[in-house]
């Protein structure tokens, strides 16, 4: 668990730096940590900001952060036929 807490740690600094960037918002990263609550509004926060890159972190920091509830993704089906590299011989 505190190996979690160093990743969720880096991430949202990294979130924090992109939310001054994009909308100068900023956030209390140590906070963000041990609030369950607090974390949920900023990462709702971040993906009010339509930016692809604070996305990925919201999404990375949902995986990881141990006091928010577990969002189970389904897998993409797996293709029943395979990509055909070659359609005709080469020459």
């Amino acid at each position: 668990m505190h190996g979690n807490m160093e990743i969720v740690f880096s991430l949202a600094g990294r979130l924090h730096v992109l939310l001054r960037r994009e909308i100068n918002r900023i956030v209390d990263v140590e906070w963000f940590c041990s609030n369950a609550v607090y974390a949920g509004e900023v990462i709702r926060l971040a993906r009010n900001a339509h930016s692809n890159e604070m996305d990925i972190l919201a999404a990375r920091i949902e995986e990881v952060h141990p006091l928010l509830p577990r969002i189970e993704r389904q897998a993409e089906p797996a293709s029943a036929e395979p990509e055909a590299k070659y359609v005709k011989t080469l020459r």
